[in-house]
């Protein structure tokens, strides 16, 4: 985490710091990504930049969770509007259509999944945060008519599996050029299925 002196700056002065330590693990993943790039994109002194983190791994976590505490926050705002997990899912598709859309964005997220893969310190924190989030949004909706039960290792499945298929909707309607309503009408055709089932009522 950052050292107090980083905490003391003047939030105009982080935010370049922090912008140009995502330019930097947006090109390349954490092993070739260097301190030399940020502080020359920040305009900062090498010095400056030891007195604000112990090295550059430091940043590099610091900035991962400052992306998911962004990407956590917008998925409360959403959990306000609805109490509807289905509805929930449609709501954040926008969101996450626009994640993936954006090619930077996209760029960073698969470096920083890249990057953590054998930090299992950090992969086991950001777990368990997620988990948090999760649970945070499993309990402001209504699964009443959720036929699995209310084992919360279950509902978080649940949620999980959702999201994959939200997730698979974008990616599939981005390879094929498909138009944002054609993307939405592929998720409600899937969350239609899961909702009502295949089979036909007798």
């Amino acid at each position: 985490m950052p050292k107090e002196t980083f905490s003391n700056l003047d939030e105009n002065k982080k935010n370049i710091i922090i912008d140009a330590a995502i330019k930097e693990f947006t090109e390349n993943e954490l092993h070739k990504a260097r301190v030399s790039n940020i502080i020359k994109e920040a305009g900062i002194p090498r010095g400056s930049f030891y007195q604000y983190f112990e090295d550059i791994d430091d940043l590099y976590y610091f900035v991962i969770d400052l992306t998911f505490d962004e990407i956590f926050t917008e998925g409360y705002k959403h959990s306000e509007m609805t109490n509807d997990l289905f509805e929930y899912i449609r709501l954040t598709f926008d969101v996450d259509y626009n994640a993936y859309a954006n090619q930077k964005r996209h760029r960073f997220m698969k470096n920083v999944f890249k990057s953590i893969g054998s930090n299992m310190e950090f992969i086991e924190h950001h777990h368990n945060r997620r988990k948090d989030y999760i649970i945070t949004i499993l309990n402001r909706m209504d699964l009443s008519d959720i036929r699995i039960g209310n084992e919360i290792d279950e509902l978080v499945r649940l949620y999980e599996f959702l999201q994959h298929i939200k997730r698979s909707v974008i990616q599939g309607a981005l390879m094929k050029n498909l138009t944002f309503e054609a993307a939405r009408k592929e998720l409600d055709w899937h969350l239609d299925i899961l909702k009502h089932g295949l089979l036909k009522e007798e």
